[in-house]
C-alpha cells in the first residue's frame, strides 16, 4: 500500500502528468486527431509554463503555508519537540548536512534552535531510510549533537514510512504533554490533522518556507517561467493531493 501510494503520487505531479498529457496530444496527431491532440499539447505546454512562474507557484503554496503561524518562544514550558522526517542521501563522502534534502536541514535546525529555547524539552526525531544506508532519524541525531544537544535529551524514531505511520507512533508519547511540531510549512496542515486522528494536539512549529514576496521591487525577469517555481508548485500539489487522498481515505 505505501509503494502503491508513492508510485501513483508521483505519477499525478505535475511534471509527469502533463508529460504524459502532452504525449497524447502527440499520439491523436499520428492518428490524424489534429484538433484533439492540438488541444491536449496546448493544455499542457500552457498549464506547465503557468506552473512554472512565481505568481502561480507561490498562490498555490501561499493557503497551506498561512494556515499556522510561526511558532514564538514563551516562558511556558514545552516537553517535547517532534521533528517530522524528510528525504536524505546518505552518503558518507558528503558532509553531515550535505546528506539531508533541504527540507531536513531546515527541519533538523529549527527543531534543535527551539531545543535550546526550551533546555528541558525532549528531541524526538523521526525518519526511516528509504533505501539509504542510515535513516533520517539518525543524521538528525548527529546533527543535533554537533550543534550542541545532549544525547541523552534525543529519541530516534527510525521506523515511520509517511506522516501518518509518524503520527501513531508520536501521539502515545506526548500523551498529556506540551509538544511542538516542526516540519515544512507547506506540509503542516496534512501533519496536524493526521496528529489529530492520532488522538493528538501538538502546537505547530511550521518552517521551510517558500511563497516569500519580497518588499522591494522586483526585476520583471522574476517572473519568466523557471524551474525552481515548478518545483514549488509540485510541493504544493503534492501536498494538495495528500489532504484529497486523507479526505477520501477519512471518507
Amino acid at each position: 500500500m505505501f509503494l502503491a501510494k508513492k508510485w501513483l503520487g508521483s505519477l499525478l505531479l505535475p511534471l509527469p502528468l502533463l508529460l504524459i498529457l502532452g504525449f497524447f496530444g502527440v499520439f491523436l496527431l499520428l492518428f490524424r486527431q489534429k484538433r484533439s491532440g492540438i488541444c491536449l499539447l496546448v493544455l499542457s505546454m500552457a498549464t506547465l509554463l503557468l506552473l512554472s512562474t512565481r505568481p502561480v507557484a507561490n498562490a498555490l503554496m501561499a493557503p497551506l503555508e498561512s494556515r499556522y503561524p510561526p511558532h514564538e518562544i514563551t516562558a511556558e514550558p514545552v516537553q517535547d519537540i517532534l521533528v517530522l522526517g524528510a528525504a536524505q542521501v546518505a552518503d558518507p563522502r558528503l558532509p553531515l548536512l550535505s546528506q539531508l534534502g533541504q527540507a531536513g536541514v531546515y527541519r533538523i535546525t529549527e527543531g534543535v534552535r527551539l531545543a535550546h529555547a526550551y533546555p528541558q524539552a525532549r528531541l524526538v526525531l523521526s525518519g526511516y531510510a528509504g533505501g539509504e544506508g542510515r535513516t533520517s532519524a539518525e543524521l538528525y541525531g548527529e546533527v543535533a549533537v554537533a550543534l550542541g544537544i545532549a544525547p541523552q535529551r534525543l529519541l530516534l524514531l527510525p521506523e515511520p514510512k509517511d506522516t501518518a505511520e509518524e503520527a501513531d507512533a508520536m501521539a502515545p508519547l506526548i500523551a498529556g504533554r506540551r509538544a511542538l511540531l516542526v516540519t515544512s510549512a507547506s506540509h503542516m496542515p496534512r501533519a496536524m490533522a493526521l496528529f489529530a486522528a492520532a488522538g493528538a494536539h501538538p502546537l505547530a512549529a511550521p518552517v521551510d518556507h517558500q511563497a516569500k514576496e519580497s518588499s522591494a521591487a522586483l526585476p520583471l525577469y522574476t517572473y519568466l517561467p523557471q524551474a525552481r517555481y515548478l518545483w514549488r508548485s509540485e510541493l504544493a500539489w503534492h501536498e494538495y493531493l495528500g489532504l484529497l487522498w486523507r479526505r477520501w481515505g477519512a471518507g
